[in-house]
C-alpha cells in the first residue's frame, strides 16, 4: 500500500527523526489501588438539546459553594458512557471542590469529525458532529445558561477520542479557551492508517487520501493555520499519554508535543512508563490536570489584577 505525504508534512517526519521518544519525560505511574465506585451529584441539571432529528442529553455539575472560578468542558472516550469518567475516577470531585461548573456532553460514537460521506457506516452518521458543540452547544450555554463567555476561565478536558474532540474543538474556537487538558488521544490518523474507526468515517485511506490528511487531520490542521500567525495561537495545553497503550498508540502523543514545541506553543507532558489505556491511568493524571487547570486561572486572576 502506498501512501502520499503533503510537503506541509514533512515538518513532522524531519522532526521525529531528529528527536527520539526516549528524550521525552517517563515517568513511573503513581500506585492506586482502584476500586470501581459510584457518586450521586446533588447540584445536577440535565439538558436536552437536538441533534437532528433526535436530542442528545448534556449534564452540569455545579459546585455545592458559590465561589465560581470557571467552567470545564468535558469529552469522554469513544462509545464510552460519558459519566463513568466520573464513576471511575475523582476528577469531578476535585474540580468541583475548587469551584469549576462542569459540562459532560455525550458524544456516544463520534469522532469529531467536520462531515461524512458516502462511505461512512450508517452508526457513524448518526453521531455528532463537532459544529453540534461548537455551533449548538456552546450557544446554547452561553446564551441561556450564561456559561463559556469570552473572557471568562473556561477549560477543555478529553479523553481518548475526546481528546481528539478537545483538540479539534480548541483549533475551531482558540481564543474562548484558557487551556486545555488531552489524555491518551489521537490526532493524525495517517499515523495509523489500520485503524478500523478512521477507515468506517472515511473510507480507505489509499483511496481517499484527501480526506484522512484534510481539515479533519488535526495535526496538519494546525500546521496550516499556523501560516497565518507568528507566535502559537494555542492557549497552554497539557498533553499525557500511557507509554505501553495498546489502544491509542504513544506516537500520537508524542507526535502532537513535537509540532507543538517547534511552534512555540506553551505545552506541559508526560509521557508514562507501564501506563496504559484505562481509568487507572486517568485517574493517577487527576492531580496534574486539576494542578493545571488551577495554575491557569491564578494567572488570569494575576494578570486581570495588573490590568
Amino acid at each position: 500500500m502506498k501512501f502520499r505525504f503533503f510537503p506541509i508534512f514533512s515538518v513532522i517526519l524531519l522532526l521525529s527523526a531528529c528527536h527520539k521518544l526516549g528524550t521525552f519525560e517517563g515517568l513511573k505511574g503513581i500506585e492506586f489501588q482502584h476500586t470501581r465506585f459510584f457518586k450521586s451529584h446533588v447540584n445536577k441539571l440535565t439538558l436536552n438539546i437536538s441533534w437532528k432529528q433526535t436530542t442528545r442529553k448534556i449534564y452540569i455539575f455545579f459546585p455545592s459553594h458559590f465561589v465560581k472560578k470557571g467552567q470545564v468542558l468535558l469529552l469522554h472516550g469513544w462509545n464510552l458512557p460519558p459519566l463513568q469518567w466520573f464513576e471511575e475516577t475523582s476528577l469531578d470531585e476535585k474540580l468541583l471542590d475548587a469551584g469549576f461548573i462542569l459540562i459532560v456532553p455525550d458524544m456516544g460514537k463520534s469522532l469529531y469529525a467536520k462531515v461524512t460521506y458516502k462511505e461512512t457506516l450508517p452508526v457513524f452518521k448518526h453521531q455528532p458532529l463537532l459544529s453540534w458543540l461548537k455551533d449548538t452547544v456552546i450557544p446554547y450555554l452561553q446564551d441561556t445558561i450564561n456559561l463559556f463567555k469570552k473572557g471568562d476561565n473556561n477549560f477543555i478536558i478529553g479523553l481518548s477520542t475526546g481528546a481528539r474532540g478537545a483538540f479539534a474543538l480548541l483549533l475551531e474556537e482558540p481564543f474562548l479557551f484558557s487551556g486545555v487538558g488531552l489524555l491518551s488521544g489521537d490526532y493524525d490518523q495517517t499515523l495509523n492508517p489500520n485503524d478500523n474507526l478512521m477507515i468506517y468515517h472515511y473510507g480507505n485511506y489509499e483511496h481517499f487520501p484527501n480526506r484522512w490528511e484534510g481539515k479533519d487531520n488535526l495535526l496538519r490542521e494546525f500546521i496550516r493555520k499556523m501560516s497565518y500567525y507568528k507566535d502559537c495561537f494555542l492557549p497552554p495545553l497539557y498533553v499525557a499519554h500511557g507509554m505501553d497503550d495498546p489502544v491509542v498508540s504513544v506516537v500520537q502523543s508524542d507526535t502532537l508535543v513535537r509540532i507543538l514545541l517547534h511552534y512555540g506553543c506553551n505545552i506541559q507532558y508526560r509521557f508514562v512508563k507501564g501506563e496504559k489505556h484505562n481509568y487507572h491511568f486517568w485517574e493517577n493524571e487527576t492531580p496534574y490536570l486539576t494542578n493545571f487547570i488551577l495554575t491557569q486561572v491564578s494567572k488570569n486572576t494575576a494578570s486581570a489584577s495588573i490590568k
